[in-house]
C-alpha cells in the first residue's frame, strides 16, 4: 500500500467534520477544496433539520471507466419539503458516442447533446448546490463511481 493510499485510509476513519477539515487541505482542486471547506452536517444536528438534497445522473451505461453521465439533477430537500424553486438539471456532452441502448432508456439523443457543455464546465455550479448538504442517491456504487471519474476529468 502506497504512502497515498495510507493518508486516504486514515482519512476515511475520521470522524466526519474532520475528515472534511482533512480532505479540503489534501484537496488539489479549487471546486472541491471549497465543498469540503463548506464543511458537513453537525452530529448533533436534528434530523428534521438536516438539509438533504437528491441526486440523480442518467449515464451511457453502468461502468463508469466505459461509459459517461449525459444529465445531472437535483432536487434539494428537507424532512420539512421539496425545494422545488432550487431544483437543477444539466444535460452534458458525454466523452463516448450514445449508444442506442442508452438513448431508449434515458430518452437522451444525439440532438440534446449537441450543444451541452462539458461536465467539467458544470462541476463549479454543481458542487455549489451540493455544498453543506448531503446527497441521497438511488444506487451509491453507480453515483459515486461516476462522478469520481467526472471530478478526476474535470
Amino acid at each position: 500500500m502506497s504512502s497515498e493510499d495510507q493518508a486516504g485510509n486514515s482519512v476515511t476513519r475520521l470522524p466526519w467534520p474532520e475528515q472534511f477539515e482533512a480532505l479540503a487541505e489534501q484537496s488539489k482542486s479549487p471546486i472541491l477544496k471549497a465543498f469540503y471547506e463548506s464543511g458537513c452536517v453537525s452530529p448533533e444536528t436534528p434530523l428534521s433539520e438536516v438539509p438533504f438534497v437528491a441526486l440523480d445522473f442518467e449515464t451511457t451505461g453502468l461502468d463508469a471507466s466505459q461509459h459517461s453521465i449525459v444529465s445531472i439533477g437535483l432536487v434539494p430537500f428537507t424532512l420539512d419539503g421539496i425545494q422545488l424553486g432550487k431544483a437543477r438539471h444539466w444535460i452534458v456532452r458525454p466523452k463516448l458516442p450514445l449508444h442506442q441502448t442508452s438513448i431508449t432508456i434515458h430518452g437522451i439523443t444525439h440532438s440534446d447533446i449537441d450543444q451541452a457543455p462539458d461536465m467539467k464546465d458544470i462541476l463549479k455550479d454543481l458542487f455549489a448546490c451540493l455544498n453543506g448538504r448531503i446527497p441521497v442517491v438511488h444506487y451509491r456504487n453507480i453515483e459515486r463511481s461516476f462522478f469520481d471519474v467526472a471530478t478526476i476529468a474535470g
